[in-house]
């Protein structure tokens, strides 16, 4: 189906829709001015062709409900969610011009190991804000982390994606039988069927810091099966098999990064904060 523009519609009388920027599965994003404050947004349209698949529109609606509980600079802001005059879910969310995590792998590969330790430190800022209101992520990759311009030596991360967000201690954490998210960044408890608590984030925390220290996820399977059996069996291995070029990175923040990926939750840090003071004092041993 042809996508319609909607550039120049208003949404609830308010998001005037300037430019259709993004076309995912689920929905179409507009750049968008909010008429009360003349502040430029992003304007999220749940897409017709799935808005009778339940399960999507769970997954916008929590994407809503999760981030108008969290507050942070390290977390994506949202300012509206309603429906338009279509009856269409929509979300007014804070406009991001820079680039995912994902793409800086992907184009540069391993990055310094300070610039890593300052981008793992800001999302462990942004995900102990949503832990502190009792939720999950259960989702964090590198293309759910953005990378925004900053006057300071790094960009500003901000956590995005909450649609496979849940709170914690909820017996509906997952479905029987369905396992949600990224199996390269899934933690073994949630691997064999449990619901998984903060720290479980933290796992995936520790496979994204390999990645930004290396270039490659600790754990890389010819197929799922041999993936799965990585995790749960399969000790990370040292950063240097990984890529002999990450020269500086320290023994210090090389345990911080398999800490984080201890087979047991108990092995792991206590929370993200914890895990980002680790991270703080590791860095006090890198070349400046």
């Amino acid at each position: 189906m042809a996508t319609v523009d909607r550039a120049g519609t208003v949404i609830a009388g308010r998001y005037q829709l300037m430019k259709l920027i993004g076309r995912g599965a689920m929905a179409e994003v507009y750049r968008a001015v909010d008429r009360t404050t003349n502040a430029e947004v992003a304007v999220k349209i749940l897409r017709t062709a799935v808005r009778g698949d339940a399960e999507a529109v769970a997954r916008f609606d929590r994407e809503a409900e999760v981030q108008a509980m969290v507050q942070h600079r390290n977390v994506a802001a949202i300012y509206g969610s309603g429906a338009t005059a279509e009856g269409e879910p929509y979300l007014a969310v804070e406009l991001l011009k820079g680039k995912s995590l994902r793409t800086v792998i992907k184009t540069e590969g391993r990055v310094s190991a300070r610039r890593a330790a300052s981008y793992a430190w800001q999302a462990l800022q942004g995900l102990a804000a949503v832990h502190e209101r009792g939720i999950l992520h259960r989702d964090l990759k590198p293309a759910n982390l953005m990378l925004e311009p900053s006057p300071g030596p790094y960009e500003r991360v901000i956590v995005i994606d909450f649609g496979f967000a849940a709170f914690e201690g909820s017996s509906k954490l997952t479905q029987q039988g369905h396992v949600v998210g990224s199996l390269t960044y899934m933690p073994p408890e949630r691997l064999t069927g449990e619901n998984g608590d903060e720290r479980s984030d933290l796992y995936a925390m520790g496979v994204i810091l390999v990645e930004l220290l290396t270039g490659v996820a600790p754990f890389e399977g010819e197929d799922d099966f041999e993936l799965v059996n990585m995790h749960l069996t399969v000790a990370p291995p040292p950063i240097r098999d990984l890529n002999a070029d990450a020269i500086d990175v320290t023994p210090e923040l090389e345990a911080v990064a398999h800490r984080a990926l201890a087979k047991h939750p108990d092995q792991r840090y206590l929370d993200a904060l914890q895990m980002a003071a680790a991270i703080e004092d590791a860095a006090k041993s890198l070349r400046t």
